[in-house]
């Protein structure tokens, strides 16, 4: 018997085993190097660079964000000064009618 024949012959005791205990069938492994002619590895290596950057990005933009919160925050406090001085002016002088 053939390597490939004990494969199958164990994938499909497996899969017997499976079906008797209710596991539902499995789904074939996905290679996606294999679709783009490169080795696994060089798939893995591309892909944690290509994530690598992505989140150099991300961090990038969400410390532009928490720049820009603390801007308007500084801003809204500002607001909220100007308004109390605006409240203690009127308070202080009363309107004619």
């Amino acid at each position: 018997m053939t390597a490939a024949e004990r494969r199958e012959r164990a994938r499909l005791r497996s899969e017997r085993w499976r079906r008797a205990r209710g596991i539902g069938p499995r789904k074939p492994a996905e290679r996606p190097w294999l679709a783009l002619g490169i080795s696994r590895s060089t798939w893995y290596r591309r892909r944690a660079k290509t994530h690598k950057a992505v989140f150099a990005r991300v961090d990038g933009l969400l410390t532009g964000l928490a720049r820009e919160l603390a801007r308007a925050d500084t801003g809204l406090r500002e607001m909220g000064a100007i308004i109390a001085e605006l409240e203690a002016c009127r308070a202080a002088v009363p309107l004619r009618c």
